[in-house]
């Protein structure tokens, strides 16, 4: 799996042409995009990190990394 930023798609370079067909396409392709699911979900994650701070659960710095690569790991999403 790889993460991409779906945002950033310009559909109007991939998919030129003023015709009803090249409307049609884009308009598609962003759909089909936009109903993807969220794989990785950044601020879940951050909170979770945060959580775990405020929680005093990381005592030490080797049990730190221990969590912060499972939070990273479940990418933040339930």
């Amino acid at each position: 799996m790889r993460l991409i930023d779906a945002d950033k798609i310009d559909f109007g370079k991939v998919f030129i042409g003023a015709s009803d067909f090249a409307k049609d396409t884009r308009e598609a392709a962003q759909n089909l995009i936009d109903e993807q699911p969220t794989a990785y979900d950044v601020d879940k994650v951050v909170h979770e990190l945060e959580k775990g701070i405020e929680e005093s659960a990381l005592v030490t710095l080797r049990a730190a990394f221990k969590v912060a690569i499972e939070i990273v790991k479940s990418g933040g999403i339930e």
